[in-house]
């Protein structure tokens, strides 16, 4: 778990809607606090696959669809294809439960498309490094989604990797509007 690597910049493509596209496009990103974000707080991309932000941005707008592409700073990155972050997730984890169960909570309840506990221990987590000066400005990871390739395979039909940029303005080198002739309508 090193933060202080060389830069590294990955495209991520953000699946919208037309008139949000527009508004990203003028005012910048707005960061997501949804229950259902996995990842935590963030504005969120599929990294180097605009086809698969088009079909997300499809099933929800319809025709109304549109994708923003963007490069990403993936410094101060909270990178869980990295298995230096497995130990830190899993202890922030361990805590997070001490303190709800400390206090009279539930757990939250993980679900196909729903994805609480694993946002409340992100965000957690990031709480915590930030208190002790270890800034998080995105977090990435391997999101395996949809059915097998084909049968026993072991590769989905919409697995993908996904950032949660926290921290736009340092994250997000430049936007621009996905051209509709490259996502293969």
């Amino acid at each position: 778990m090193n933060l202080q690597e060389p830069e590294t910049v990955a495209i991520g493509y953000h699946g919208t809607r037309s008139d949000f596209a527009d508004a990203i496009e003028a005012e910048g990103f707005k960061v997501s606090r949804n229950p259902y974000d996995w990842l935590g707080d963030g504005v969120y991309f599929f990294q180097h696959a605009p086809r698969r932000a088009w079909e997300w941005a499809f099933e929800r707008f319809g025709s109304q669809g549109a994708v923003v592409g963007a490069e990403i700073r993936l410094s101060e990155c909270m990178d869980l294809l990295d298995v230096g972050w497995n130990d830190v997730l899993s202890d922030a984890h361990d805590e997070y439960v001490r303190l709800l169960g400390a206090s009279g909570r539930s757990i939250p309840t993980q679900s196909t498309g729903a994805h609480p506990l694993d946002r409340e221990v992100i965000n957690y987590t990031v709480g915590v490094l930030n208190e002790i000066g270890i800034p998080i400005a995105c977090v990435r990871a391997a999101f395996r989604e949809g059915r097998p390739v084909y049968p026993d395979s072991a590769l989905y039909n919409r697995a993908h990797i996904q950032i949660a940029v926290r921290d736009s303005e340092n994250c997000i080198k430049r936007i621009w509007r996905q051209p509709e002739a490259l996502l293969g309508r």
